[in-house]
């Protein structure tokens, strides 16, 4: 499995928990799933996230873009990211029903499936858009 992809399952199932808890223990864990939203954002454009730095050293293989621009991987980021964050902020803040945080849902179970399988909307979309692709190191 490469980082990116190990980086995906992470961030999907981590979103997913924090759900379930939000949903069954305490709204407050809806923070969780906020912050994992704002990590992959910054983590396209910094390229560093707590995970990435675990995942390195526990020797997770690379992916590699020769050219300039950015990858189809920092577009899944930051498209997952924005909707993570737009999804789940509105329901903290109270400006949008619970029921808004069954698109946060899907978009986890996306990432954690696109883990598996290399394909999800985003990726689609980021390739769309003009993200470069990326091969392993």
């Amino acid at each position: 499995m490469s980082l990116n992809a190990a980086l995906r399952l992470m961030a999907g199932s981590v979103v997913t928990l924090s759900l379930i808890l939000g949903h069954f223990v305490s709204p407050l864990w809806l923070w969780l799933t906020a912050f994992v939203g704002f990590n992959l954002l910054q983590s396209a454009f910094t390229g560093w996230c707590p995970a990435i730095t675990l995942f390195r050293m526990v020797g997770m293989r690379e992916e590699v873009c020769d050219c300039r621009g950015m990858t189809v991987n920092q577009g899944v980021h930051i498209i997952a990211g924005v909707l993570i964050l737009a999804t789940t902020l509105p329901v903290i803040l109270a400006v949008a029903p619970g029921t808004l945080l069954i698109v946060t849902l899907i978009i986890g179970l996306s990432l954690i499936q696109s883990a598996f399988s290399g394909w999800c909307p985003a990726i689609m979309i980021a390739k769309a858009l003009g993200f470069k692709p990326t091969h392993s190191a």
